[in-house]
């Protein structure tokens, strides 16, 4: 669905045949309701907060949005400001709050999108499809800590007096200032720390483990702990424009990837794909249909995808 048209239908702003064009699509299936609920949650946030809404124009190869939203009306508290970016269109998916003052908040990206913001710190901060980033609105304490579920490309404001945290369900990175890449859904066995410049420090949440990252090397959990190797192409992290690049890589481990960049589930029927390595570039906004389509070009399958389940068969 055109992004545009639902943020005119939620502003009142819809013709007749935009809004039974609208409506049909939500109906649809279950994933295209759930994400009509989170934008409608986006402008309800505005209207319970009586904070406005700026819609900005850039006009540059694609459109984008800047919705800025001051989080709190007194100044006196922690007042912030945040602008998000996502993909081609800047759009703030949800935000929630924890405590009275608002001192910590929660962005999620949605589905087949991603995000971009600042922190308080001036740490810049791209989150990919699908991910989850809970910050405070200010950091006061000895050590500056996040908590990421998904995946993140973190350029962190140096700061020698204060360590700055990424805290994941299995492991800790730990930095000082430098420039790396997290990949750790919740709900999957992926784990990557790829670190592009200074020096990250690697820990298991539960055992002693930990391993000390130099510029250009990766960090992945397996079988046997912890494996290090050197990074084959910062290109991998062009997700942060919109694009999925995969270098010599598994068809098992892209179609993990895109189980959690998409929110589906992948389950493969045919096993002989799984060992296929494949290197290509796939467009994020495309959808996942059409990358499974050039990757039955690589190695021949045949898929059916689900939508009332949200599930995709590959055989």
């Amino acid at each position: 669905m055109n992004t545009e048209l639902l943020h005119t239908y939620l502003r009142g702003d819809a013709t007749a045949k935009q809004k039974l064009e609208v409506l049909l699509w939500i109906e649809k299936n279950s994933a295209n309701r759930k994400e009509y609920e989170q934008l409608r949650k986006l402008y309800d946030f505005s209207t319970w907060n009586g904070d406005s809404i700026q819609l900005l124009n850039r006009k540059q190869s694609a459109i984008r949005r800047l919705f800025t939203i001051p989080l709190v009306k007194e100044v006196s508290k922690i007042a912030a400001i945040i602008i998000v970016a996502v993909g081609g269109t800047l759009f703030l998916k949800n935000l929630t709050n924890s405590g009275a003052d608002l001192l910590t908040q929660t962005i999620e990206v949605p589905t087949g999108q991603h995000v971009n913001l600042t922190l308080s710190d001036g740490t810049k901060v791209s989150l990919n499809s699908n991910s989850k980033l809970h910050f405070p609105n200010s950091f006061d304490h000895k050590t500056r800590t996040v908590v990421l579920d998904g995946e993140g490309y973190f350029e962190v404001a140096h700061n020698a007096d204060k360590p700055f945290h990424v805290k994941t369900s299995k492991y800790d990175v730990k930095v000082l200032g430098t420039v790396f890449n997290v990949m750790s859904y919740n709900n999957s066995d992926i784990f990557e720390t790829s670190l592009l410049k200074g020096s990250v420090c690697v820990s298991n949440l539960k055992t002693t483990e930990h391993v000390f990252l130099k510029p250009h090397e990766k960090a992945q959990s397996t079988k046997d702990g912890l494996s290090v190797s050197q990074l084959s192409s910062e290109d991998l992290f062009l997700w942060r424009k919109g694009v999925y690049v995969f270098k010599n890589e598994s068809m098992l481990s892209v179609f993990k990837k895109l189980e959690e960049y998409y929110q589906t589930d992948i389950i493969i029927r045919n096993s002989e794909i799984n060992t296929t390595t494949i290197t290509g570039k796939f467009r994020q906004k495309d959808g996942i249909d059409q990358i499974i389509r050039v990757l039955q070009k690589e190695k021949d399958f045949k898929y059916y995808n689900d939508m009332d389940n949200n599930r995709i068969y590959i055989y």
